[in-house]
């Protein structure tokens, strides 16, 4: 039924909470970050919603690249009322874009739903993260090797879920759309882009979000499942 799989990266099949995770930790130690926070949990606790907040606005092109990674280092020094807490997040923020593509991390099942796949399907990454960093990453995880290309919404100029940038993918893979899935974690950028470009979706649900906008046309809460549909 299928020639072609999109898949999403982050958080799909490279767990970039993880990865992140563990590269803050990393940077929160070094900066000494424990005299301004009571731990690091309570650094990740103020850092994690307002990123998502931020990344939804960027995803909408409400706010751009430089003002996302700006501002979300810089809420939780300001929350804690930092001296200097512009200079101390742009310091962060560099040192953890240093460290964070070294984090391998892949999401559970990644690597037996790659080698399931890889060999039945030409596989795209389709991704909002940013250029400099994504292929580094998955260089590191180990899975460049099993993508055909990589459509990245910083080459581009435009972010999912704008159809546009489905429209582009589609051509960068010369596939027609009914042999096209879309496989991705979130509801609103990958698969609600992908139904209104058109194609098929795979909802990776593994947050059990819920109730869902429109069915997609499958769900799956982990990426195990994958073999059971394609």
């Amino acid at each position: 039924m299928y020639s072609t799989l999109f898949l999403d990266l982050d958080n799909t099949v490279y767990d970039f909470s993880a990865s992140s995770r563990e590269a803050y930790r990393e940077v929160y130690q070094a900066m000494g970050y424990g005299r301004y926070f009571p731990s690091f949990d309570a650094y990740i606790a103020l850092y994690e919603p307002r990123n998502a907040e931020l990344w939804t606005l960027y995803n909408a092109g409400s706010i751009t690249k430089d003002e996302l990674n700006a501002l979300r280092y810089l809420y939780p020094l300001q929350h804690a009322g930092v001296p200097d807490a512009e200079a101390v997040a742009a310091e962060f923020f560099r040192r953890a874009m240093l460290v964070l593509p070294t984090k391998g991390i892949l999401r559970p099942y990644a690597l037996e739903a790659l080698d399931y796949l890889r060999p039945r399907y030409r596989l795209y990454i389709l991704s909002n993260g940013f250029t400099e960093l994504q292929t580094r990453k998955m260089q590191s995880a180990g899975i460049l090797g099993y993508f055909d290309g990589i459509v990245l919404s910083e080459d581009v100029g435009i972010n999912k879920p704008d159809r546009r940038l489905f429209d582009h993918a589609l051509s960068v893979a010369d596939a027609p759309v009914e042999e096209v899935l879309m496989i991705g974690d979130d509801f609103a950028v990958d698969i609600e882009g992908a139904h209104a470009a058109g194609w098929d979706q795979m909802f990776y649900n593994y947050r059990n979000f819920a109730p869902l906008p429109f069915v997609p046309t499958y769900e799956i809460r982990s990426l195990e499942e994958v073999k059971e549909w394609l």
